[in-house]
């Protein structure tokens, strides 16, 4: 039975949003390797998008649910996982959601054992530096 290690920190889930991504009608799923080995790490997150405070906590509730049935089967040691949830969760049937956080683990899983799991840098990760521009211009 592998761990799992909660998520708290705001930086914690900025650095796995740098990762990879797998969405999905009722739940986008962000992932990103922390270490080779060790346990999983785990973060859920609702926006107000999702509804009011009752809703968030019951799209975040079962989530957690989902997550704890499927992660030991479909989720890599040493990967932190965030749970992103979406206006379908809260009322979205059960074998759906779990069907569609299933879906999205394996898919990570590829995405993650592929190459070391290097995502295509970001548009603003693309720009070169003032330094590369002006060295450009003098050529």
């Amino acid at each position: 039975m592998m761990p799992f290690q909660k998520l708290t920190k705001r930086a914690q889930f900025l650095r796995v949003r740098g990762g990879v991504r797998a969405g999905r009608p009722t739940v986008l799923v962000e992932a990103r390797r922390r270490a080779e080995d060790g346990p999983i790490g785990l973060g859920f997150t609702a926006s107000k998008k999702v509804g009011n405070a009752v809703a968030r906590n019951r799209a975040k509730r079962r989530l957690r649910e989902a997550a704890r049935q499927l992660l030991r089967e479909h989720g890599l040691a040493g990967v932190d996982y965030v749970l992103v949830a979406r206006q379908q969760t809260p009322d979205a049937p059960w074998a759906g959601l779990l069907d569609d956080l299933g879906n999205a683990l394996i898919r990570l899983r590829a995405d993650l054992n592929d190459a070391g799991a290097t995502r295509p840098p970001s548009p603003t990760q693309r720009k070169p530096s003032k330094g590369a521009k002006s060295a450009a211009k003098g050529d």
